[in-house]
């Protein structure tokens, strides 16, 4: 564990990485933050299979995942793949409502700051781990519609943020839990569409994101901020 730790944290410093802002620069490169998630608590080197490699099948079937996605995406989605760039729990205003936003949430803004935080500190290890090269690395063909990261592609920090979010927010209103969740599904497949991630990518960050809110779930500390939140967002949607 310790060398791992190690290796993720050479990673980091390589990169040049920053103290953490909600956006999605701070997915590519900033330092995470420990809040409630303690880092030896959550370790998916050991949880998440290996990407498979690029010149076995299931490797060939995953990049022509992301050139089929590619030659068929469409101006809106490609539109909707530039806009879910932006790493905000505030992206799930569509779904949630448009009393969903931050001036209403503050409290709520910052729990979902610091799982953001916490979500991605166990992602980068697992980055730096496997190290697995982009599409657009791998294939001069990928044309990426978006900004490309500098970090490696296995899980996707995007797709592992979504669904962290999601499941927390369908915690919080269960009646909205399938909206809330299709459209975690959309914001991970649309880094495939975007040409930055394959779908196997964007797989394991699901996975990564449930083994974290898992952890989170039981812990005394978080529940206790995400109670006070959950009462926040449900008051501001006009819940009860």
């Amino acid at each position: 564990m310790i060398t791992r730790n190690l290796l993720a944290l050479t990673f980091m410093i390589v990169l040049g990485i920053e103290p953490f802002v909600s956006n999605a620069a701070a997915f590519e490169g900033a330092a995470p933050t420990h809040f409630y998630l303690d880092p030896s608590s959550v370790d998916l080197v050991h949880i998440l299979a290996p990407p498979p490699a690029p010149d076995s099948p299931a490797g060939k079937a995953d990049l022509a995942a992301v050139l089929e996605a590619q030659r068929t995406r469409t101006p809106a989605e490609t539109a909707d793949a530039e806009a879910d760039v932006q790493l905000s729990v505030f992206r799930f205003a569509d779904v949630m409502g448009t009393n969903f936003t931050p001036a209403n949430l503050p409290f709520a803004k910052t729990l979902f700051e610091r799982l953001a935080s916490d979500d991605r500190q166990a992602i980068f290890a697992a980055k730096a781990y496997f190290n697995r090269p982009r599409p657009y690395v791998a294939d001069p063909e990928v044309k990426p519609v978006v900004h490309e990261p500098a970090n490696a592609s296995y899980p996707s920090g995007h797709a592992a943020f979504s669904w962290a979010d999601a499941i927390i927010l369908a915690y919080m209103v269960p009646e909205k839990a399938a909206a809330i969740f299709d459209r975690a599904a959309r914001f991970g497949h649309e880094r495939v569409i975007a040409s930055v991630h394959y779908p196997t990518d964007v797989e394991a960050g699901r996975i990564s994101a449930s083994v974290v809110d898992n952890v989170l779930l039981h812990d005394a500390h978080f529940m206790a901020d995400f109670a006070t939140a959950r009462t926040e967002v449900r008051h501001a949607l006009g819940l009860h």
